[in-house]
């Protein structure tokens, strides 16, 4: 079975990288692996090599998922090339954040995603 993604931690970020498109089950499948296993206090999701494509119910799903497994305080940023993902990764943006709980940002530069991250 090929990896639809990789998580890897480095400078106190951690990174998670899709391969290829993701389902909406491996989406929530990656949230409950990084709620258990991994820091997620600040995140990066890369998606420069994929054209993320979810439904706005799917998109606000996630972001509902997301707010039930990340319990503490963090910051999510999210890296994407393409304009559809951008303006999707922007709509989760807006259904994700919780006031004084959990941030993110969209990026079309990594290094811009990981300055906001530190910052």
């Amino acid at each position: 079975m090929l990896e639809t993604y990789v998580i890897t931690e480095n400078d106190g970020i951690t990174t998670i990288k899709f391969l290829e498109n993701p389902s909406f089950d491996i989406v929530k499948l990656i949230i409950d692996e990084l709620a258990k296993n991994h820091s997620y206090e600040k995140r990066l999701w890369d998606m420069s090599e994929i054209n993320f494509d979810f439904t706005t119910q799917e998109i606000k799903d996630i972001a509902a998922y997301g707010k039930q497994k990340f319990s503490n305080k963090n910051k999510m940023a999210i890296y994407t090339l393409t304009d559809l993902s951008f303006g999707e990764m922007r709509q989760f943006e807006i259904y994700r954040e919780e006031k004084n709980k959990a941030s993110s940002a969209v990026f079309r530069d990594k290094n811009s995603a990981i300055d906001w991250l530190n910052s």
